[in-house]
């Protein structure tokens, strides 16, 4: 073997060696830390209403979560914001476990779009220990806004389509089988 083969051998083999543990140790990381998300969505059983969801989708426990502001909830009213209202508070929550997600009613589109404007700029600030042990500390930032949900159409949840299928003046398989079990049910009382 020749001086310069066993000179790139002696280089190379200890930075492919080295290139292998950084990419372990980036995979075990990324099962070891949180991720937070933040955000407002329609919900989903009650028309006109909207949610705050704070949830970890990452593998790892968020630790002393805080906010940089407070995130409104509680706000309604369809057509003006209403003067009483609350937020969830900048202090947070002490731990957010992965999977975890917290649903907050976050109000109606006139409420929240007073409070909010344009967005809200929230940095979310927590620590987590890494696969090693030590604890370090994140922070991320997110613009909570419901622009987007403007032009959502109000729905009737699963649960209110049923109901209003069986209560409801337009005839509906429901109903038919309902009536059809009446008629079914008086033709044999009658014949005792």
């Amino acid at each position: 073997m020749s001086v310069f083969a066993q000179v790139t051998a002696y280089i190379i083999s200890p930075l492919a060696t080295l290139l292998a543990v950084w990419v372990a140790y980036l995979a075990l990381l990324q099962r070891f830390q949180p991720q937070l998300l933040i955000y407002y969505r329609p919900n989903p059983d009650t028309p006109t209403m909207i949610d705050l969801i704070i949830e970890n989708i990452g593998g790892g426990n968020a630790l002393d979560v805080t906010f940089s502001a407070p995130l409104p909830i509680n706000r309604f009213n369809i057509g003006q914001p209403h003067e009483k209202s609350s937020a969830v508070t900048k202090q947070g929550f002490p731990a957010v476990s992965p999977g975890q997600r917290y649903i907050f009613i976050g109000g109606q589109y006139a409420g929240l779009s007073e409070e909010l404007g344009t967005g809200l700029s929230v940095n979310a600030t927590y620590s987590y220990r890494n696969p090693i042990g030590f604890s370090q500390k994140k922070k991320v930032a997110f613009v909570l806004g419901i622009e987007h949900l403007k032009g959502m159409p109000t729905r009737t949840s699963a649960n209110e389509a049923i109901v209003d299928a069986l209560k409801g003046p337009n005839k509906t398989t429901l109903q038919e089988i309902r009536d059809e079990l009446r008629q079914l049910n008086q033709t044999l009382l009658a014949k005792d």
